[in-house]
């Protein structure tokens, strides 16, 4: 078939899940709390874990790249690219996608928990007791599944262009079905799309083959009526309770799907409607134009035989009670997994319709950002004091979380809305929230009357702000960069300079090469980060743009051009409407040079944000893992050295090794009274690493050409460090080879010159 078979099938008898890598440990793990271990594949490992993104805690999942595949870079841009095509899907028979990034190198999706099982669970339980799934709960989950890949295969971008999104793995093992009666598609791992940044080789087929169309399998193009081909066989399965087209091998699976007699799922088992039999041929037809012309064709065909069974999710809730799961997934269902469900307390919904949307959206959402906005829709109403209860109460309550951009920027739309609004005041008292004290919040709660407010973020998570007052936890391990580390004074001051600036989706927030002179931080909404890369790895030159990161509420960007005054390195464009928080660096000089209680928490920032990212492109210090990066920045000092400065002398005591952040420097030796010119460093470069690993005396002087940012390492703390990676020291003595043998090269060459030998 010439094509290059790159999957797997799996049987409804089997297990689905295989450990195949010691998972990682629970605990802190970024922004999340990975609290338990659910599932390790072959290349990732998937965690139950708490999330307060937003403010309010929620359940979520956060599937992790497996440590040995973080360096692929084929398989980390095709995890990039699922990332960037689910962000974009928001539809309840989707399983959403709340954020994405790297934590310590390790690439990881935050995702919705559904609290439940996935179809494979239903159809191997149903199997073992000789059964199929009846045909209304069978009809339901396929509609909903066709109601999913309707919206992913119709859904543009903020431009109106089709995303052309064909999810290319529709399996029972990728729909979820909550205990609730929802049912939702997940692992858009494989989709094709327009704006992928990877794509499939020719020849090459991706998807487990039994559920692949015949096109799919044949490596041609593709439209969503490949996905409807899949979904068909999921709904004939689950009629029959069989498998369609698996067999031993995957060459004979794909025989099979392209030539074998496809029959009536009633030829298999006896009774099933003739309505149900019609529309899964239709969709297993082979030739692409005789299928259902898209998803939702199908899943209107399936509501009008539903519409006879009165089956909802009610009825689905009910049936998956009655299935005879695994005493593992029972469990699951009767602890009720942590997420709450539609039992949550309700407010009085007010007669303003936007007011009432805003109330059911808090309520699902759980974003205090919401409470934001109904405070800014009671102030367009004319009701400042109601705009006031919500406003402080989120921005109290953020703070609260650690989340304080996010509370700074509700500080400010307040005092947009109430330009009376006393906001050095407020933010002195949102300083004194920092630290996780409840008694400190509820405190701030009374003193600003919000308490109604108060109550329904309460309410939305029992088990956290409406618990007692000691279930909440400690004190926030990790301070959010910058805010959460400077003083009262201080924290007033920066958020007094803060300016506030709000973007549409698709607009560009920075570019690329231009200048930049403001630090900016995400107060809402979500952005994504982009670069040109200069070769593709074959030398050719590349004009495209590849995705960088992603930036969520509470995120930095800018840092890196603010402070080491270098033109922007990527490209940033919110893929949401955006709220902004920035900062200018003549703002910041200027708390610098007034107060040096500032300088501190500043360097601190800098070391984080710049010194991390330069130490990780550096080609040695990139191999250290990055907990042993850490230990070096901990222990770390910034210098700084004006134009023609001395930094170390030949001969003087070996001390610290020199990372360049910004600027250049030349390295000389004098030889007979005379200075010898050796090398020219810059940014992410190293110096002096011989004398500090190797003890001793400075061989050679170095000065500083223009201004000069340094990281200053102890040499003992460096040692200490490569002492436990003996294969980075390697490298090191490699360079220091190197380093030498260039400057004896270069000691004969200046000899030759001067004596004419």
């Amino acid at each position: 078939m010439g094509a290059n078979l790159v999957s797997t099938n799996t049987d409804f008898s089997g297990p689905h899940r295989a450990a195949s890598e010691s998972p990682a440990a629970l605990g802190a793990f970024g922004r999340y709390e990975l609290t338990k271990l659910l599932a390790v594949g072959g290349m990732a490992e998937v965690y139950l874990a708490k999330s307060r993104a937003g403010g309010i805690e929620r359940a979520c999942v956060i599937k992790r790249i497996l440590p040995r595949f973080s360096t692929n870079r084929e398989f980390v841009s095709m995890f990039i690219d699922e990332a960037r095509i689910t962000i974009g899907l928001d539809h309840e028979c989707i399983v959403r996608l709340f954020d994405f990034g790297q934590v310590d190198g390790a690439y990881y999706m935050a995702l919705e928990y559904v609290d439940g099982v996935d179809l494979v669970d239903v159809l191997r339980a149903q199997k073992a007791r000789g059964l199929a799934v009846p045909p209304a709960p069978a009809a339901f989950i396929a509609r909903e599944v066709l109601r999913g890949l309707e919206h992913a295969h119709t859904l543009r971008d903020h431009r109106g262009r089709p995303m052309g999104i064909v999810h290319r793995d529709v399996s029972p093992q990728n729909v979820l079905l909550g205990f609730s009666g929802a049912v939702k598609v997940s692992d858009f791992g494989i989709a094709d799309a327009r704006n992928r940044l990877t794509s499939t080789m020719h020849g090459q087929v991706k998807g487990k083959f039994s559920y692949m169309s015949p096109e799919q399998a044949s490596a041609k193009p593709l439209d969503g009526r490949s996905d409807v081909w899949a979904a068909g066989v999921v709904l004939w399965e689950m009629l029959v309770g069989g498998r369609l087209f698996a067999a031993e091998g995957p060459v004979e699976t794909l025989s099979r799907v392209l030539e074998a007699p496809i029959v009536a799922p009633s030829e298999r088992r006896a009774g099933l409607p003739a309505e149900l039999d019609r529309i899964t041929l239709k969709a297993l037809a082979r030739p692409v134009r005789e299928r259902w012309a898209n998803a939702q064709a199908m899943a209107t065909a399936l509501d009008h035989y539903l519409s006879d069974q009165r089956f909802g999710r009610t009825e689905l809730a009910d049936f998956l009670a009655s299935v005879d799961l695994d005493k593992v997934v029972t469990e699951t269902r009767q602890r009720g997994g942590g997420q709450q469900g539609d039992d949550i307390a309700t407010v009085a919904l007010p007669t303003d319709l936007e007011l009432r949307r805003l109330a059911q959206e808090l309520k699902k959402e759980r974003n205090l950002w919401t409470l934001v906005d109904i405070g800014r829709r009671h102030g367009a109403l004319g009701d400042l004091g109601a705009a006031r209860v919500h406003i402080r109460a989120a921005a109290a309550v953020l703070a609260h979380r650690g989340a304080l951009v996010p509370a700074i920027c509700a500080l400010h739309t307040l005092r947009e809305l109430d330009p009376s609004a006393p906001l050095e005041q407020d933010l002195r008292e949102l300083a004194a929230v920092r630290e996780h004290d409840r008694s400190a919040l509820l405190a701030l709660v009374e003193r600003w009357q919000v308490r109604s407010a108060f109550e329904q973020v309460r309410d939305l998570e029992p088990q956290g702000l409406g618990a007692d007052v000691t279930a909440e936890g400690t004190a926030i391990a990790h301070p959010a960069p910058l805010f959460g580390r400077v003083t009262t004074a201080d924290f007033v001051r920066l958020g007094l300079l803060a300016v506030v600036e709000r973007h549409a989706e698709g607009e560009v927030l920075v570019a690329e090469g231009d200048e930049g002179s403001s630090l900016y931080a995400i107060g809402h909404g979500r952005a994504l980060v982009s670069a040109r890369p200069t070769d593709d790895g074959t030398g050719a030159a590349r004009t495209d743009r590849v995705y960088v990161a992603a930036l969520a509420e509470g995120d930095f960007f800018g840092e890196f051009s603010l402070l080491t005054k270098r033109p922007r390195s990527a490209t940033v464009e919110a893929q949401t409407d955006v709220v902004l928080l920035r900062l200018d660096r003549d703002g910041l000089d200027g708390l610098l040079l007034g107060d040096a209680s500032f300088r501190e928490p500043l360097v601190e920032f800098y070391k984080e944000r710049v010194c991390e990212l330069l130490l990780a492109k550096n080609p040695m210090m990139a191999a250290l893992a990055p907990d042993a990066r850490r230990r070096l920045l901990d222990a770390a000092q910034v210098h700084r050295y004006r134009d023609a400065e001395p930094i170390v002398r030949e001969g003087d005591a070996a001390g610290d090794v020199f990372f360049i952040m910004s600027g250049e420097v030349e390295v000389f030796r004098n030889v007979d009274g005379f200075p010898v010119f050796l090398d020219k460093l810059r940014d992410g470069q190293f110096f002096g690493e011989m004398a500090a690993l190797q003890g001793g005396v400075r061989t050679a002087s170095v000065r500083a050409i223009g201004d000069v940012e340094l990281l200053g390492i102890s040499g003992e703390v460096m040692a200490r460090v490569l002492h436990d990676a003996p294969e980075v020291r390697a490298l090191f003595v490699h360079a220091m080879s190197e380093r030498a043998s260039e400057t004896i090269r270069l000691l004969e060459e200046t000899a030759r010159i001067f004596t004419g030998v």
